[in-house]
């Protein structure tokens, strides 16, 4: 862990150590924010803190430099504004950083989301695979539901050994993913069935070990560039123009997005509150925060119109909190 290489020496110092155990002991693994804290701590150094964290640290702490992505100023700015929440409710003075406050170099870009019938295009087109002996007609009819029923990047579904994948209790362990975190993301009967058909065809025998979906080459699993590229082939059959990642799509990673989107109109239209809908959703895609997640209530509703008074209202009970105008996941 960090803490051993390092340690905080700052004034606020005796709180962000207590501000970690806090989150860790709510099961957070807090290893990329303990390594923000202590450029935070490093900064704090020299500067007045006497009367909490000061809206000068906050500031420069967060200030975006030319070579950050635009995920490195918001991570900076979740962080800190979580903790100087947390010295708040322990009586510590805080300036609390406005989530806006992010500096938008991509205002334009939104990523592609498909719709319901593209979506059943897109698997119409999987089921049709001839059989070969690359087993294609085997992979890509599970690896897409996985993809879009559950929601994974596709370095984490690739990275599935056997024994993530708990077919009795219809789970998914997703292990070290994104931000170096651990979850479990249930997996839906219609899903599983697919799952289940994989296994018998390709695992003959259980190995805990081995890679859920292995390459007929060697011990590894199939590689990214391989799916993206034959799925580009798949859309190309369905009559939808692959595009660049920079524009946002569509290409495979959009699978993600518009699982976000269509499980949020389906939770709206259920009658699921905001309340639970969007902390559920992150807590399933591995998001770092809840505003990565709100995000996506703009693209629910350009995808679905009939829902636009509805998110409005939830826009404006979550406003200032979830208002962060940030470029979406693309990789």
């Amino acid at each position: 862990m960090m803490s051993k290489k390092k340690t905080f020496n700052g004034p606020l110092s005796a709180h962000m150590k207590d501000f970690l155990n806090e989150k860790r002991a709510l099961g957070y693994k807090y290893e990329e924010e303990e390594r923000l804290l202590l450029v935070l701590d490093g900064m704090s150094i020299g500067v007045d803190c006497s009367e909490g964290l000061p809206k000068e640290l906050c500031l420069s702490f967060i200030e975006r430099q030319p070579n950050w992505r635009q995920g490195t100023q918001e991570s900076r700015i979740s962080l800190i504004r979580i903790f100087g929440e947390y010295l708040v409710r322990h009586g510590i003075p805080a300036y609390l950083v406005d989530y806006t406050m992010v500096t938008n170099q991509h205002e334009d870009f939104k990523p592609y989301i498909f719709t319901h019938q593209q979506i059943s295009d897109i698997f119409a087109v999987a089921d049709a695979i001839r059989p070969c002996y690359a087993n294609s007609h085997i992979f890509y009819p599970t690896v897409l539901r996985v993809q879009y029923g559950c929601g994974l990047r596709i370095s984490e579904t690739l990275g599935l050994r056997m024994r993530d994948v708990d077919m009795d209790g219809k789970i998914l362990h997703v292990i070290n993913a994104k931000n170096n975190k651990d979850r479990d993301v249930p997996v839906s009967n219609s899903v599983m069935e697919y799952l289940k058909w994989y296994s018998g065809k390709i695992h003959p025998i259980y190995d805990a070990d081995a890679y859920f979906f292995k390459s007929r080459r060697g011990t590894g699993h199939y590689e990214k560039t391989t799916v993206n590229h034959y799925f580009r082939e798949i859309l190309f059959a369905c009559g939808i123009m692959h595009g660049k990642k920079g524009d946002g799509g569509p290409h495979l990673h959009n699978l993600r997005h518009t699982f976000c989107v269509h499980s949020l109109e389906a939770m709206l239209r259920n009658g699921t509150s905001h309340q639970a809908a969007l902390p559920l959703l992150m807590t399933y895609m591995g998001h770092a925060s809840l505003s990565a997640t709100g995000r996506y209530l703009k693209l629910t509703a350009e995808a679905f119109p009939d829902l636009v008074s509805q998110i409005s209202e939830i826009y404006a009970d979550i406003i200032p909190d979830l208002e962060v105008k940030t470029e979406y996941e693309d990789e």
